[in-house]
């Protein structure tokens, strides 16, 4: 039998909590969303306030494990 191969090789845990913040509305009136998210392996976290914000803190937390496990070989 071959070996196994991960099918996701690299993984990262988050935990993500989103609210909404009760009687504050952004300028064109829609309410007001946040979130935090926190990397597990890291402990970084971030309290975001758009779906850009969450997404970059992903890609510079999975980069940066990434980069520290291509240095640690």
């Amino acid at each position: 039998m071959g070996s196994y191969k991960p099918l996701f090789p690299q993984t990262h845990a988050f935990v993500v909590r989103v609210w909404w913040e009760p009687g504050l509305t952004r300028p064109d009136g829609r309410p007001l969303w946040r979130g935090y998210i926190q990397h597990a392996a890291s402990g970084r976290s971030l309290v975001f306030q758009s779906l850009d914000e969450l997404l970059r803190f992903i890609q510079s937390q999975a980069g940066s494990l990434e980069e520290q496990t291509t240095n640690d070989k």
